[in-house]
């Protein structure tokens, strides 16, 4: 582009070598592995694993805040809206225990604690936690629901309780507690044989 007789700049637009979708999956993933020493992270640590500088992110989701934005719909996106079928419901309620609840994410849970008021004083990332929640509770009310199961009572109120359950118990493994681990199958295991 000329601007001037003598002077030439080359603004040319640069294509996007990855989408906004693709950059929040690489750092989901990379703050998923990620050692839990402090619950904090900067964009300057996940610039790397999203192929971006910091300031590219900040391009792209205009600040942390929007980042995080990105993460929680993420998360949101990332929960089952009803059950697949593939599976009878006890065998795909373990795996979606296993993959959300199981040892491998204790400290990240018990870090994620240290966002956990910010997140709630900021509407956005509330709504989101909010949406989370439900999107789980009525995944995991479907899978009790086909199971029939003849003690659950009402479905919704089950799911929650389950929930409600396996979070504790992981937070309480982010907290260090030993001696007192209950994997995700030993909790629904337990609730099952209370409900059939």
């Amino acid at each position: 582009m000329i601007v001037s007789k003598w002077r030439y700049t080359n603004r040319v637009a640069r294509p996007r070598t990855a989408s906004d979708d693709e950059i929040v999956d690489r750092v989901a993933a990379h703050l998923a592995q990620r050692d839990w020493p402090t619950a904090t992270w900067t964009l300057a640590e996940v610039a790397p694993a999203a192929g971006l500088s910091p300031a590219g992110l900040v391009k792209r989701f205009g600040s942390r805040s929007g980042l995080l934005h990105a993460l929680g719909r993420h998360w949101v996106d990332s929960i089952p809206e009803e059950p697949s079928g593939a599976l009878p419901p006890l065998d795909e309620l373990r795996e979606f225990a296993r993959a959300t609840f199981g040892a491998q994410h204790r400290s990240a849970a018990l870090a994620s604690l240290g966002d956990l008021f910010a997140d709630l004083a900021d509407e956005t990332s509330a709504a989101l936690l909010r949406d989370g929640g439900e999107r789980q509770g009525r995944y995991v009310a479907a899978l009790i629901r086909d199971a029939e199961l003849k003690r659950a009572g009402d479905p919704l109120r089950a799911a929650r309780i389950l929930l409600d359950t396996m979070q504790g118990g992981l937070l309480r493994l982010g907290a260090g507690a030993s001696g007192t681990d209950v994997a995700p199958d030993d909790t629904i295991d337990y609730f099952w044989k209370l409900w059939t």
